[in-house]
């Protein structure tokens, strides 16, 4: 996620945070929303960025940091993003990102995770509002833009000293971008000719390609390399292997 200081529509410069790929702006540090610096339906204007200190009055409290100055938002959705992802890496999927995805994430988590537990609490009440249909508080673009940011930098990860062989991974909140592949990721086959889609588990990277695992009672099927590209249409998010619980403290 990117901070930068932009020119609002009054004439105030406020610290906005924009996705890191695209340059989408998302939100800004205040509580005015973003409708501050552009209009409903209205794509941002790059000349809006400056380089000059904020002078909106909410931005430059948020900005502080003396003890006791409020948190800034996006810390605040990191660390609700961080423990999103540790419950999903305990279940051994990749967390939701879409609305209700996340509002089912805040509901199950909210009794466990202490100072955060009212955050939570009112995030799973916000995706819908029947008075405001479809509102969406501003945190959860935040959080989903942490999260997006983690599993790209997980995308990008592979074991040392494998073969680089490079296909395409699309990022949730926007931007594309080619990701290496890896033993136990997942590539989804492009279907656009034959309207299937399975997904595979790569099983071996070699020099030569890769073995892709379909689960269909089928032995994996080699690709070389020049085919990957061609043949899979995009790397899916990681799922890692489920954690065991921890073992229970046992009583005097």
């Amino acid at each position: 996620m990117d901070r930068r200081n932009v020119t609002g529509l009054n004439g105030r410069i406020h610290e906005a945070l924009f996705n890191s790929h695209t340059g989408f702006l998302i939100d800004v540090a205040c509580d005015a929303t973003r409708y501050t610096v552009v209009k409903p339906y209205a794509r941002f204007d790059p000349a809006l960025l400056t380089d000059a200190p904020a002078t909106c009055t909410g931005c430059r409290t948020i900005l502080d940091t003396a003890p006791g100055a409020p948190r800034h938002p996006a810390d605040t959705a990191r660390e609700c993003a961080d423990t999103l992802l540790a419950d999903a890496d305990h279940r051994g999927y990749p967390p939701a990102q879409d609305d209700e995805g996340l509002r089912l994430a805040f509901a199950r988590l909210a009794p466990d995770t202490g100072h955060l537990r009212p955050l939570f609490e009112r995030l799973a009440r916000g995706v819908y509002d029947p008075q405001n249909s479809y509102r969406t508080q501003p945190l959860y673009a935040l959080i989903r833009e942490h999260l997006t940011d983690t599993l790209t930098e997980r995308a990008l990860q592979v074991p040392a000293n494998t073969p680089k062989v490079l296909v395409r991974y699309v990022r949730y909140t926007g931007g594309e971008l080619q990701a290496p592949v890896g033993v136990g990721d997942r590539l989804t086959y492009d279907g656009l000719a034959s309207g299937h889609w399975p997904t595979g588990t790569v099983t071996a990277v070699e020099t030569s390609g890769v073995l892709v695992d379909f689960h269909n009672g089928y032995p994996p099927r080699h690709y070389h390399r020049h085919e990957v590209p061609r043949c899979f249409a995009f790397k899916r998010d990681r799922a890692p292997h489920p954690t065991p619980p921890p073992a229970a403290t046992p009583r005097p």
